[in-house]
Order: structure tokens, then C-alpha cells, then sequence
């Protein structure tokens, strides 16, 4: 019995021993879940102090300065921006004759200004850059690259007025930020940039769908911009649609087609009916591509038409990037006193394709267009930047010996370039140029036609470009 008491006893002891163990647990436990709802309660109070800065902060102007300057606030923003281009060009001789003639050129100097609020926007941009001058050409002048503004209907949809970039051409589409030679192609330039544009007084709408993969633009263009007294200005229409079945970030098939009409009206036929351009490099005024008869004597040039087709593709992850574009001319021509004369007809074809060796091309279906490698890569604080390497075709040919008989000079050209995106601002580029031409065109460029002995000529063209834009 003794044994008993004292075996209930020790049993007794035990289950008091546990149960205050547990009490204390218990409280402790209960302890720690009144911080941790204290902690939650603070945390609570930090976040909605935290999101009354964020909207506060949300309602006040954002600010980026430099390179370049904008401002948002809402639905309202102001952009700063700008480019230089400057060129060094060295071209071979001509038969043994210095007919171009080496140097330097501030291709383009351009400072702009945008802005938006709601559903309209602006540009305007000034240039104080130019292509190579003629030795009796006026100095450069700071002029008005272009000036315009616009209504946007829809995210997708763009009605402008001003002056503006005609909508023609894949090449004309991508900025001069972005091209990957020094240059458009002289199959491109030789018909947009008297003509047609590239930029002229106009209207224009553009539209564009990324999920269904097209572009569509449509403008009616005025000019000159300085008009002769008493005289009507040239009236001219372009229209360019494309279709990217394949559309993605690293893999693009892109079509295209578009069309141009030009009526020159009254008085501008003599200075705006005739083609003439350069070797794929601005430092000179040389021009082995020109067609000065085409409004001549009793021959009156009534107006032109040209139209195109364009091809690109890009794929390989965004790195390989082909492009293939065509255009025919033609110019109408008639008699003073109604008789029949033949119009002029010329055409030129160009194919370019490269390669991005650290990084990936862009295409833009809001411009139906390439645009450069973003370089993530900086040099020299984060690597090597972004290196490219190009090839380009041009053919031009000006001699329209079946018709009108009139000779302009057929071109072509054979260029590898290599580019050096260094960061999101500054490029190097640097074209070698091996450019043929028939008898003609080296006689337009300066070469005498006795040393060329009808076999025509050939050069050998040396450019870089620095550029710099924000």
C-alpha cells in the first residue's frame, strides 16, 4: 500500500511538471503571435503611406535629361532629340583623273523637338547638315527637315500635316540613325529625293495592325516649298502597303509594293524633271547618274510615275537580315504644239543583306521598316558594343535606249560595310565601294571621253561615318 501512495505520487508530480511546461509554451507561443500581428499592423501602415508617395509621385511631372531631354506628365510629353553625322570620304581615281575629289562633310546636324497631349503631337526638326555642295552653290543653311502635326484617331492610326516623309520605299522608311551603310542605296535616292520627296509639304495617314502584320500609309504631297510667283505648284501622291506573314522579335517575312505620281504644274517641269545623283557617299557633288533632257527645247515633261516592290527578311535568332527592292521609272513627256514624244524610262534594282554578330536586328511594323541592334553590351563598361557586317548591290540604269534615247549612265555598285554600335548613342561605319560605270555615267562624273575609249570606267570608294544621336 505504502509503494502505492508513492508510485501515485510520483505520477502526480510528473503530469503537474508537464502541464505548467505546456502553459509556459502556450503563453509564449501566444506571445509571439501578438508581435507578429503588431508587425503586420506596422507593415500595413508603411504600405499606404508608401502608395499615397507613389500616387503623389505618379501625379508630378518625369523627368530624363541626358543625352537629349523629355518630360511626361500623364498624357502630356516634350522630347528633345538630335543627331550629327559627319562623313570622311576618299574616292580612287577615274581613268587616271581625280574627277571626284576626297574630303569631309557635315552630313546632317539636326536638333527637334516633340511633343503630345491626348490624341495630337508635333515635330519639328531643323538641319544644318547637307549632301556635298557644288562649288557654285550657296553655303549651307540651317533649313527645316521637317515640321508637322498629327491627330491619332486610335493607338494605330496617324493623320499628319506639315512637312513630312512621304510613305515609298522599305529603305526610306528606316531612319538615317539606322541604316547600316553610310548611305541609302543610289537606286532608291536616285528617284525619291528630287521627285518624290523623300520629305515634302503634305497629308498623310498611316495605319498598322502587329497581330494581323500589315502597314498601310497613304499621302498627297505640294511643293516646291518655295513657290514661283503666279505659278501652280507640283502636285504629287504616293501610297505603300506591306504584309509580315511572319512577325515576331527575331524572325520577320515582310512584302511590300508601292506607287508615285508627280504633275510638275507650271514652271517647275525644268528644274524637278531631271534625275541625277551620286556614289553612295555624300562628300562629293560628282555625279556619274545624270539625266538633264528629259524637259528640253520643245519636249515638255508633263509629269512622272514610279513604281516598286520590296522584300525583307530577318531571322537566325534577329542576327542575319536580307533586303531586295525594285522601282521603274517613267517620265511623261509631250510636244508644245501636241505632237507625240516619247516618255522616258529608267529603272534600278538593289540588294543588301547582313549580319549582327553580337546582338539582334529590329523590325518596326509602325514604320514597315528595320531598325538598329539594341546594344546592351556598352563599350567599355559592359563589353564590346554591338558589330555588324553588310553587303549591298545597287544597279541603276539611265540610259533609255529604246524609247526617248536619252542616256543618264547605268551604274552599279558593290558595297561591304562594317558597323560599330558602341552604345545607344554613338556608331562608327566604314563602306568600301567598288562602283562600275558605262561610258556615260563616267563621263557625267567628270572623266574626259578620250581616256575612256568606250569601255566605260570603275573606282574604288573609301567612306567612314560618325554619328551620334539622342
Amino acid at each position: 500500500m505504502r509503494k502505492l501512495n508513492i508510485f501515485i505520487t510520483i505520477l502526480f508530480g510528473m503530469i503537474l511538471v508537464n502541464h505548467n511546461a505546456f502553459s509556459q509554451e502556450a503563453d509564449a507561443l501566444q506571445k509571439q503571435i501578438d508581435e507578429l500581428q503588431n508587425q503586420i499592423q506596422d507593415l500595413t501602415i508603411k504600405m499606404k503611406v508608401a502608395n499615397k508617395k507613389q500616387e503623389a509621385s505618379d501625379d508630378a511631372p518625369k523627368f530624363k535629361v541626358g543625352p537629349g531631354f523629355s518630360v511626361k506628365h500623364g498624357n502630356k510629353s516634350f522630347e528633345v532629340h538630335g543627331r550629327m553625322h559627319w562623313d570622311v570620304g576618299y574616292y580612287g581615281e577615274v581613268k587616271d583623273q581625280d574627277v571626284y575629289g576626297s574630303g569631309t562633310n557635315i552630313r546632317r546636324a539636326r536638333l527637334g523637338f516633340k511633343g503630345k497631349a491626348d490624341d495630337f503631337s508635333f515635330t519639328a526638326t531643323f538641319d544644318k547638315g547637307s549632301s556635298a555642295k557644288a562649288a557654285s552653290d550657296i553655303a549651307d543653311q540651317t533649313s527645316i527637315d521637317e515640321i508637322h502635326f498629327s491627330y491619332h484617331p486610335t493607338k494605330t492610326m496617324k493623320l499628319s500635316i506639315g512637312k513630312l516623309k512621304m510613305p515609298m520605299y522599305f529603305e526610306e522608311a528606316i531612319s538615317s540613325n539606322d541604316i547600316s551603310f553610310i548611305e541609302r542605296s543610289v537606286a532608291i535616292d536616285i528617284f525619291s529625293d528630287k521627285q518624290f520627296g523623300p520629305k515634302r509639304p503634305a497629308i498623310r495617314f498611316t495605319t498598322y495592325d502587329k497581330k494581323l502584320g500589315y502597314f498601310f500609309g497613304v499621302a498627297h504631297g505640294f511643293g516646291p516649298e518655295n513657290k514661283i510667283d503666279n505659278k501652280d505648284g507640283n502636285k504629287l501622291n504616293t501610297i505603300r502597303a506591306a504584309f509580315a506573314p511572319v512577325l515576331s522579335k527575331t524572325q520577320v517575312l515582310h512584302l511590300g509594293a508601292w506607287g508615285a505620281t508627280v504633275d510638275f504644274g507650271g514652271g517647275y517641269a525644268a528644274s524637278l524633271c531631271k534625275l541625277e545623283y551620286r556614289a553612295e557617299l555624300n562628300v562629293t557633288d560628282a555625279k556619274p547618274l545624270k539625266t538633264s533632257s528629259i524637259h528640253s527645247g520643245n519636249n515638255i515633261c508633263e509629269g512622272a510615275q514610279h513604281y516598286g516592290l520590296e522584300a525583307a527578311y530577318l531571322g537566325q535568332d534577329g542576327q542575319f537580315w536580307a533586303l531586295g527592292e525594285y522601282t521603274d521609272y517613267t517620265a511623261f513627256r509631250s510636244g508644245l504644239d501636241g505632237a507625240e514624244v516619247p516618255d522616258y524610262n529608267a529603272d534600278s534594282s538593289t540588294l543588301s543583306m547582313g549580319y549582327v554578330l553580337n546582338g539582334k536586328k529590329r523590325y518596326d511594323i509602325k514604320k514597315a521598316a528595320f531598325k538598329a541592334p539594341k546594344v546592351e553590351t556598352k563599350w567599355p563598361n559592359k563589353g564590346t558594343g554591338v558589330w555588324e557586317v553588310a553587303a549591298r548591290y545597287s544597279h541603276v540604269d539611265m540610259d533609255d535606249n529604246n524609247s526617248s534615247k536619252i542616256l543618264g549612265g547605268v551604274m552599279d555598285n558593290y558595297t561591304l560595310g562594317l558597323n560599330w554600335y558602341i552604345n545607344g548613342n554613338a556608331m562608327i561605319k566604314a563602306n568600301y565601294i567598288r562602283s562600275i560605270m558605262n561610258n556615260k555615267a563616267a563621263q557625267n562624273a567628270g572623266a574626259t571621253s578620250a581616256s575612256l575609249n568606250g569601255g566605260g570606267a570603275s573606282t574604288d570608294i573609301y567612306g567612314m561615318r560618325f554619328q551620334y544621336k539622342f
